[in-house]
């Protein structure tokens, strides 16, 4: 007998979507199930099925059913997008990317198609591919949002979030929405613009539910700029809100000491060690937050006593840097060095993909950088360069008293700190780099940039002439910041190679940084940094790019801040001989010792570890 024909099933399935789409799930589902029973082998009835399951949250019982529906018909486009998005939610990424790239074969000029794609790949760290295909979905469509707010998150994954803060801008233009709002706000904070991220905020809050809301995020920026009243109520609400209270109260801790509340910050975070809350975390911060002292040798030794085998690699490598920086401090300097060695072997055991370090490739492009850093080159790049003398350059090596010279030169009146920015260090992937991983250098490209660079840079207050960026990395790109900025000014800081050696190896470094945790890897890299300087010092301008020693700034501080000021033609003022009384917000791990009185300890730290030095001694010779 022939069954009931394709109109009437249809007819089912449309009621049984104008239910579902009324609310009314359980009428829904009972026509559908009812179908199922008549007919559980056709694609269309099964799709169905999966629709309802996916309405009950049973997404892994939904995916299963829209294969089963797809092994009948493998060409149903919404199907296959719909397998795609259930397999991303359940985290089957190899899955999700098999179904968008038979949606992408099949309609290829769908761009939804290619937003799955881009999502199944970054699922798997497949970054470059999925920037590929999150271009083409904006290719079909350029105002898509998800696909603008995909293509922000892979740029942050990629470690440029001043190319990401661009594309979550242009999302938020179009259409403002939680998830760019949130990522953007994110961004400004770490750029030390927390005006411009609560702006951000406050035009978000009202699209989310109160327990909801960012209150963390919004409480950080209150914090940042010393509205401490604000910010204890939103970190209070981040707290009561929050499924982890812990998390909030560690980031309020991190927050209170940028700020320079350690006394806050450390009641925090006795509190949760008393508690045994994560006490790895928070013992680590402690230890970012102020000196170890005698007294606090019980809690180190209690510390020390924890079973390894018991941590996570993260927690291992916080508690590892945090005893080797409490040993420091209580000068017991043997049982220190241990603990940062190990903790150094752990982050090259976990992070192993990014910290593996192509020595010819970082050597191929320091010879480049000095091969097209002629004089005759610099000259012509000065005649095309801006006008503007806005941006004030502070380089050098990590860890060699950059942190510190802002701290000083922002406290003049006449200049703003607005922390490390990534600008130049990203986007010299676009100018130096060609697809295929060539070098080449791209002027015009470069120009086009430094209009965009100067609206980062745009001053906050009147009476500003000039604003920091003070990115270490920037000592790479000092020539193209010359011929981009000829009026501008670079001050490099030089540290004793080997006290600076020292200091990366115990100091926890981004997970990005591919010399870290390798004592040759560093010292090649610190040789190929002087390489560069040296040519800097030979055919940059003098009155634009000038060395300051860090052993003079620390031994001679007022005779080494008024040269300083003098390069910058900035008038003296009282402030800059007291920085530690600067009261902007300090997010770098130098953040405790920016806060207290200029002071030479650091200097010839190498000797406190002459015996476990290893390959820095090699550095000895180059001492000055």
């Amino acid at each position: 007998m022939a069954g009931p024909p394709n109109d009437f099933i249809q007819t089912e399935i449309g009621l049984a979507q104008e239910a579902y789409q009324s609310g009314n799930l359980d009428a829904a589902e009972a026509r559908v199930n009812k179908l199922y029973e008549q007919h559980p082998i056709r694609a269309d009835v099964l799709s169905a099925r999966a629709m309802m399951q996916m309405g009950r949250g049973r997404q892994d019982l939904a995916l299963e059913t829209f294969s089963a529906s797809l092994a009948i018909d493998p060409d149903q486009g919404e199907i296959l997008a719909w397998a795609a998005f259930a397999s991303l939610n359940l985290g089957r990424f190899q899955e999700a990317e098999a179904h968008s790239k038979r949606l992408a074969k099949l309609m290829p000029g769908n761009p939804k198609a290619h937003y799955l794609l881009a999502n199944a790949l970054r699922g798997q760290d497949r970054i470059r591919e999925a920037l590929e295909a999150i271009d083409r979905s904006l290719e079909i469509k350029a105002d898509d949002v998800d696909s603008l707010v995909t293509k922000a998150r892979l740029l942050q994954a990629w470690q440029m979030p001043a190319l990401a803060f661009e594309i979550y801008s242009q999302a938020m233009a179009i259409r403002p929405t939680t998830a760019a709002g949130m990522e953007l706000a994110r961004i400004l904070l770490r750029d030390s613009h927390p005006e411009a991220a609560l702006d951000v905020l406050k035009s978000i809050e009202s699209q989310i539910p109160l327990p909801e809301r960012p209150h963390a995020l919004t409480a950080e920026a209150f914090t940042i700029m010393h509205r401490f009243d604000e910010a204890d109520e939103r970190w209070a609400l981040a707290k009561r809100h929050s499924r982890n209270p812990a998390s909030i109260a560690q980031r309020q801790a991190l927050m209170e000491i940028a700020a320079g509340r350690f006394e806050v910050a450390e009641k925090l975070l006795f509190e949760l060690i008393e508690g045994h809350q994560d006490v790895t975390t928070a013992f680590s911060i402690l230890t970012t937050g102020r000196k170890i002292r005698a007294e606090d040798r019980p809690l180190v030794e209690r510390m020390a006593d924890l079973p390894n085998e018991d941590l996570s690699p993260i927690q291992r490598i916080e508690l590892n840097y945090a005893l080797g920086k409490s040993f420091d401090d209580l000068k017991d300097f043997g049982r220190a060095i241990p603990y940062f060695d190990e903790a150094n072997r752990v982050c090259l055991e976990f992070y192993r993909p990014r910290r593996e370090y192509d020595r010819e490739a970082a050597k191929a492009f320091t010879d480049f950088l000095i091969e097209i850093s002629t004089p005759e080159r610099l000259l012509a790049m000065e005649s095309k360069g801006l006008e503007s003398d806005l941006p004030l350059f502070i380089v050098g090596m990590m860890r060699s008293g950059t942190t510190l010279t802002e701290s000083i030169l922002s406290s003049h009146s006449e200049v703003e700190g607005v922390g490390e920015q990534a600008f130049w260090t990203e986007r010299a992937i676009e100018f130096i780099y060609t697809k295929s991983g060539s070098l080449r250098y791209d002027n015009n490209l470069v120009m086009q940039f430094a209009k965009d660079y100067l609206k980062v840079m745009e001053p906050r207050y009147s009476g500003t002439r000039h604003v920091i960026d003070k990115n270490p990395a920037n000592i790479e790109m000092a020539a193209t910041l010359h011929g981009v900025f000829p009026n501008s000014k670079i001050v490099h800081l030089k540290r004793n190679p080997v006290d600076n050696l020292l200091s990366l190896w115990m100091t926890p470094m981004s997970a990005n940084v591919r010399y870290a945790s390798n004592r040759d890897n560093l010292v090649f890299t610190y040789r190929e940094y002087l390489r560069l300087w040296r040519h800097w010092q030979d055919v940059l301008p003098a009155d634009r790019f000038a060395t300051f020693r860090y052993e003079d700034l620390t031994s001679e501080p007022d005779t080494t801040i008024g040269e300083m000021l003098d390069f910058l033609e900035l008038e003296h003022e009282e402030a800059c001989f007291s920085p530690e009384k600067n009261a902007r917000s300090v997010l770098t791990p130098s953040v405790y010792q920016v806060r207290q009185p200029i002071h030479k300890g650091s200097q010839a730290r190498w000797k406190n570890y002459e015996p476990w030095l290893g390959s820095f001694s090699e550095m000895l010779d180059e001492q000055d």
